[in-house]
């Protein structure tokens, strides 16, 4: 019960930041419509093998920003709790 766990709260903010804002950027512009006037079976997969790779890329980045945004809810929680439990201590 003695230790102590610190977080900075700032750096952890700044850092979540970053996370959210480069997963933004997050995006596999892959090319879905390659085929064109060609029937062959291979492009048919390739541009299968692009659409699955756009749908992934696409959940990979919304569970990104959700993991994200569940982090900053655990550090503003952490945050609240620390200024709760400090505040009798103030008091006194």
């Amino acid at each position: 019960m003695g230790q102590e766990i610190k977080v900075n709260t700032g750096e952890a903010k700044q850092a979540l930041s970053k996370l959210k804002h480069s997963s933004h950027s997050m995006n596999a512009s892959v090319p879905t419509d390659i085929k064109g006037q060609n029937h062959l079976d291979t492009t048919k997969k390739i541009e299968e093998l692009n659409q699955t790779i756009n749908m992934i890329a696409s959940s990979y980045a919304s569970a990104f920003s959700k993991q994200v945004a569940q982090t900053e809810s655990a550090v503003d929680a952490m945050m609240d709790t620390d200024k709760q439990l400090a505040s009798p201590m103030k008091t006194k």
